[in-house]
């Protein structure tokens, strides 16, 4: 007997996924949470660096890469803030809790295929000074994508009482890819 198998089109289908991060935990949640769901991606929101990690790790799936990445966190150079001394750091702070994670612990889970970020990926961080003390280049480094984020201050343009969706940086924005640097303006768009 002959048996055929029919391959549907849709078999070996990789999705690409948008993703919005909401940081929570520190103040300002409701205005993460507008800013995350006016880009209309999928909208996650990690209380702490260990919860980041397990939400992206749960998005990325074999046929399922990101492709993009916007966060909207409270900052500072060394990482993503969250709840109080949870967040998503380059490395180990002395009152860090174990709830924190770490860009090595990131490098973990994309090496053993648990997190997976799309070629030409792009992660945009719109909180503060991310881009002056080496978080944002190693983050580029480790997804192999680009990383855009600001050199110091972070504000929205208001228009009418409303956000327009362009984030002004105080000096300029950074952009990594791959790990190299190219300095953008002082503007950059997020919706």
């Amino acid at each position: 007997m002959n048996h055929q198998f029919l391959k549907s089109p849709f078999m070996f289908k990789r999705t690409l996924n948008n993703i919005s991060v909401a940081a929570q935990g520190y103040g300002d949640e409701a205005t993460f949470d507008y800013r995350a769901k006016k880009t209309g991606y999928k909208v996650i929101k990690p209380y702490d660096g260990i919860e980041f990690l397990e939400m992206l790790s749960e998005i990325s799936t074999t046929n399922n890469h990101i492709i993009n990445m916007k966060i909207f966190s409270h900052s500072y150079p060394r990482g993503i803030i969250m709840t109080d001394w949870s967040g998503f750091y380059d490395s180990p702070g002395p009152y860090d809790t174990a709830r924190a994670a770490y860009l090595n612990g990131l490098k973990e889970l994309i090496e053993a295929k648990k997190i997976l970020f799309a070629v030409n990926s792009e992660i945009v961080m719109f909180g503060c000074n991310l881009a002056n003390n080496g978080f944002s280049q190693k983050l580029s480094e480790i997804t192999g994508g680009t990383v855009i984020a600001s050199h110091s201050g972070v504000s929205p343009e208001i228009l009418g009482n409303e956000e327009t969706g362009i984030f002004i940086s105080s000096t300029y924005w950074v952009k990594y890819t791959n790990g190299n640097m190219t300095i953008l303006g002082k503007r950059i768009r997020a919706w």
